[in-house]
């Protein structure tokens, strides 16, 4: 499930940038682009109010599609790897080994004062 979650993602935020980007800060992008023909397939306002309305839609599926996965990975979903682990077993086994060491000689020092020979 969150790999098909993840594809969704990808392929929704892919449709995101390219639909923020076929825009323009005036509203002439795509109208300028494909000329009049824009003009009389989307309507009056042009390819302007269908950009719009598909920035919309597609940021609000962006933001469902991040709380799904949200709720995915808190449900308990194990997404570490076998080398996650690995690590931590050797930190533990590390930890057990340094507890079993006995201090070194000469610890007894303060820091702040140079051995004196």
């Amino acid at each position: 499930m969150y790999i098909v979650l993840m594809v969704i993602h990808v392929i929704i935020s892919i449709a995101l940038i390219m639909v923020i980007l076929a825009q323009s800060s005036k509203g002439g992008a795509l109208d300028g682009l494909v000329g009049g023909t824009a003009t009389n397939v989307l309507g009056g306002q042009g390819a302007s109010k269908f950009l719009k309305n598909a920035t919309q839609i597609l940021a609000v599926l962006f933001v469902l599609n991040c709380v799904l996965l949200s709720l995915h990975l808190k449900g308990g979903t194990k997404t570490s790897s076998k080398a996650v682990e690995m690590m931590k077993e050797e930190a533990a086994e590390k930890s057990a080994a340094d507890e079993e060491l006995p201090a070194l000689p000469g610890t007894e020092e303060p820091l702040g004062k140079p051995a004196t020979e």
